[in-house]
């Protein structure tokens, strides 16, 4: 069975992965409070600012202006599997929501409209994870010793030039000298790793930051009080930041200077990559309305593109058991533009309303993932692009939602939102011991939100609630290995628990 993985740590030159397409493709349940509380099932419901991106159509339906501003803290505790366990989480402030209706009354056919403006977090990448374990059967240094193979040191480029430079000499006073990765024969070209026996101490840390922010522009109108048109403009906002550090340890002194080895005792690398960028979308919509207490939605999203800027910096050192240190870093940061485009979703939603008592929504969207790709005018991306359409699925995602009033101005509101995975049922599978790796394990990529909230609106003014629990899973293999000898480098898991608590503060004129 031909696996396909998600590759992170080394050779991020050009830093363009299928983790980043997993990654800037997902959104998250938007909106106000209130829009969250319900799961985002707001494509038929309307009336909320969500309706700026699911379904500007269904802008249409708000009978007075308003302003909404929402405050989010977010708590994600990434859990990572790496030969062993552990746990990391931080907390983060963020803005989640913004917007401005516009009201406006009309004639006989076109009985109202409505403009908007607004702001949603669509994408949230912060989190922390860290991978540890004690590795017996093989080590990055290792992998970078197999990707400099058959490439004179004088031509070696990115993290195996790193790894040559990462010298320490010899104190003996001979010419001969010890690095990361140092040439065992000439001709043809091959090098060893300082750790090429494996035996060592990995331990594996990510600081990401980030987000994806959707600015939308839309208008709504109702055409006799039955039918709703409109549509936004959506400009898109990527910032994104990794700080990855890969340190190996000989724990037990394994090198020492005797049996062919160095006498390296510590190898680290350090990698900052960071993303900006922005692209436009287009949203349309329709919503029906044929009795009071039902109501239709059908809403097209286009797919953005992207322009997006890289910048890729890594450094490395190599200490050896006396206290020396070699280090090697890049003079000058990388820096690479290109194109990501964004998959096209198209989203239908009902909503059953019984008037002044409560209402119950469910939608869903198709998304075609593997129509996400990468594309420059000085890079093809053909081997990207491929991997990511044999990796990559067709998805549905599942949202639902219901309020209820349960006193004067006072609601309660529950939701819940299923995601499908990015990747198919292929890419999903894993081997979760590196001794037995014809035994698979699949790992669960689908996203889940659980969400429940309150409301309080008094004449003018109204105060929303929400908190999210929400859950995901990623893995990725920090190095690759070809010798059969070494291979296959242990997988790294991610599963990512958040706890997120958004409160809106608006006001309607």
């Amino acid at each position: 069975m031909k696996q396909v993985w998600g590759i992170i740590g080394f050779g991020f030159l050009l830093g363009q992965t299928d983790l980043d397409a997993e990654r800037w493709s997902q959104s998250l349940p938007q909106g106000s409070a209130r829009a969250i509380a319900m799961g985002g099932a707001f494509t038929a419901l309307g009336g909320d600012p969500a309706n700026l991106v699911q379904n500007p159509a269904a802008l249409g339906i708000f009978v007075r202006g308003g302003v909404w501003v929402s405050p989010a803290l977010s708590l994600p505790i990434a859990s990572t599997t790496y030969i062993d366990k552990s746990s990391e989480s931080r907390t983060h402030l963020s803005l989640s929501q913004f917007a401005l209706i516009l009201h406006a009354k009309g004639g006989k056919k076109i009985t109202q409209w409505n403009f908007g403006f607004g702001y949603n977090q669509e994408g949230f990448f912060t989190q922390n994870t860290r991978a540890r374990g004690f590795n017996f059967r093989n080590s990055l240094t290792q992998a970078i010793a197999e990707q400099a193979e058959g490439i004179p040191d004088s031509l070696l480029f990115g993290i195996p030039q790193l790894a040559y430079n990462t010298f320490v000499q010899n104190p003996s006073g001979s010419p001969s000298s010890w690095g990361v990765i140092d040439y065992i024969s000439v001709n043809p070209w091959r090098y060893r790793g300082a750790f090429f026996q494996g035996g060592v101490l990995q331990d594996i840390s990510r600081q990401e930051r980030g987000h994806l922010h959707t600015w939308g522009i839309g208008a709504g109108f109702c055409y006799q009080n039955t039918i709703f048109f409109g549509a936004s403009l959506l400009i898109r906002s990527l910032r994104y930041t990794n700080l990855y550090r890969f340190r190996e340890i000989d724990q037990e002194n394994r090198y020492n200077g005797q049996n062919q080895t160095s006498p390296a005792d510590e190898v680290v690398l350090r990698e900052k990559y960071s993303s900006s960028g922005s692209g436009v979308g287009l949203s349309v919509g329709v919503l029906v309305e044929p009795v009071e207490y039902f109501r239709f939605g059908l809403s097209f999203l286009t797919g953005s593109r992207l322009r997006i800027t890289d910048e890729y910096t890594a450094d490395m050192e190599f200490r050896v058991d006396d206290g020396r240190v070699g280090i090697a870093s890049y003079e000058e940061p990388f820096q690479f533009e290109y194109r990501f485009t964004y998959p096209y979703r198209v989203s239908a939603g009902l909503a059953f309303i019984i008037p002044d008592r409560g209402l119950v929504a469910i939608e869903g969207d198709f998304l075609d993932y593997r129509t996400v790709s990468f594309s420059s005018s000085s890079y093809t991306y053909d081997r990207e692009n491929e991997f990511i359409e044999n990796a990559f699925a067709a998805a549905y995602n599942i949202r639902a939602g219901t309020e209820w009033l349960i006193g004067e101005g006072l609601s309660i509101r529950g939701g819940y939102a299923y995601y499908s995975p990015v990747r198919n049922v292929e890419a999903r599978q894993y081997y979760s011991d590196p001794q037995r790796p014809q035994e698979l394990t699949s790992l669960p990529m689908q996203r889940q939100f659980f969400s429940f909230g309150l409301g309080y609106a008094f004449s003018s003014f109204f105060v929303d609630i929400a908190y999210v629990y929400a859950l995901s899973s990623q893995k990725y293999l920090p190095y690759f290995l070809r010798d059969p000898s070494y291979a296959p480098a242990p997988v790294v898991v991610n599963q990512v628990r958040m706890h997120r608590v958004v409160t809106t503060l608006g006001f309607r004129f």
